[in-house]
């Protein structure tokens, strides 16, 4: 199998490819954001017949990912009648079944830069865990930070230093934790900060799911 990348008009589009012969593709296509920037919505996903569950399609959403993560974007949509078939894939709904479009789904793929989508009136620093199991570039303890000018979270991954058996530096502990999956819904309104979040130190979770809920995320597909 070998993989490809081709631009046509605005789209990019990949494909896996045996002896010079298409067997998967997809294409991912520039949108517009709710706040004017542009997000990108994976179209046309599709996979011969004889051909599908032998991971040709796992090897082209891996250079997708891979393609969007080198031009940090936050994250990738898709609108689909099989949301079953991208849940392996990290995808979940985006939107509530009431909306114009339902089974729009949404996976995060460069946590940071979803990360600054949120914006808080209130300054608040977060040590915040974040686990995906696909992407190990979003997995990892990430320093966030809600400052006052303009709003906007900023974010840091930091190194965890595992305890030697025989004593040394200290693990680095999390305040809280979600996985990206609970945390794109919590950005989308799909989830609450309660919902999403697992709060690691007791005595401060009242105090950080009011920060949580108080975050504003300023995008919409």
């Amino acid at each position: 199998m070998e993989t490809e990348l081709r631009v046509e008009g605005r789209n990019l589009v990949f494909a896996a490819k045996e002896k010079d012969q298409i067997i998967s593709t997809l294409s991912v296509s520039p949108d517009i954001g709710g706040d004017g920037t542009t997000i990108y919505q994976i179209k046309n996903a599709f996979t011969k017949g004889l051909y599908r569950r032998r991971g040709y399609m796992d090897a082209i959403l891996k250079d997708v990912f891979a393609c969007l993560q080198s031009e940090q974007e936050a994250f990738v949509f898709l609108g689909t009648r099989e949301p079953a078939v991208f849940a392996k894939y990290g995808f979940v709904d985006i939107v509530k079944p009431t909306d114009p479009f339902p089974n729009t789904l949404g996976r995060i793929v460069d946590v940071k830069s979803f990360l600054k989508y949120f914006e808080s009136e209130k300054e608040f620093v977060l040590s915040l865990q974040i686990t995906d199991e696909m992407l190990p570039e979003n997995d990892g303890i990430f320093m966030v930070h809600c400052g006052p000018t303009g709003g906007r979270l900023n974010s840091m991954k930091i190194s965890m230093t595992e305890v030697p058996e025989s004593g040394g530096c200290e693990k680095i502990a999390a305040e809280a934790k979600v996985d990206v999956s609970d945390l794109i819904q919590f950005g989308f309104g799909l989830k609450s900060a309660k919902e999403a979040f697992k709060i690691a130190v007791s005595f401060k979770e009242e105090e950080l799911f009011k920060a949580l809920d108080n975050l504003k995320f300023k995008q919409t597909v």
